[in-house]
């Protein structure tokens, strides 16, 4: 086993799951008008594999749309400047496997309250539980896919969950 393959397979198995939304994370999606949908850019690995940050953001902002969340475009900002935020990492390839990490996190403007005059901080309010996998490289893309579908899902069902029609 290559140096590179033992490292991965460390951080997969020494890494914790992170934990899913609660109660109060999923109160800060309550009256939102929308949301815009950023996806950082991809390691060239991943880009060489098919995935580009904009095709991803058109499937993330599709779902969305077809769930009945209002997807917004970049010249809107709606009260919180509210989006989510997609950020998808990934090793370089090593005996024909890839890691990966799919991150989906909701971000807006919040108040502090010991100074609400302090008024541009943006924080993570709600975070779709995630994990990390090491999977054959010519099913990594598939893969990203739907990991970043399943986290998305996990968006759609909290906002539902405090914005019931």
């Amino acid at each position: 086993m290559t140096r590179a393959v033992r490292f991965v397979l460390a951080i997969l198995f020494l890494t914790p799951t992170l934990a899913p939304a609660d109660d109060r994370d999923r109160e800060s999606l309550r009256d939102l008008d929308g949301v815009r949908v950023k996806v950082e850019d991809l390691p060239p690995i991943l880009e060489s594999k098919g995935l580009s940050s904009d095709l991803l953001r058109k499937a993330v902002e599709s779902k969305l749309e077809q769930a009945g969340i209002r997807v917004m475009n970049a010249g809107e900002f709606p009260v919180g400047d509210p989006f989510l935020d997609v950020q998808i990492t990934a090793t370089q390839e090593a005996a024909k496997l890839i890691g990966y990490n799919v991150e989906v996190k909701f971000i807006q403007i919040v108040f502090l309250r010991r100074n609400p005059a302090f008024t541009f901080n943006l924080a993570e309010t709600w975070r779709a539980k995630g994990h990390m996998e090491l999977v054959p490289t010519a099913r990594a893309a598939d893969d990203i896919r739907k990991e970043l579908s399943d986290q998305v899902d996990q968006f759609i069902a909290a906002f539902r969950s405090v914005n019931r029609k």
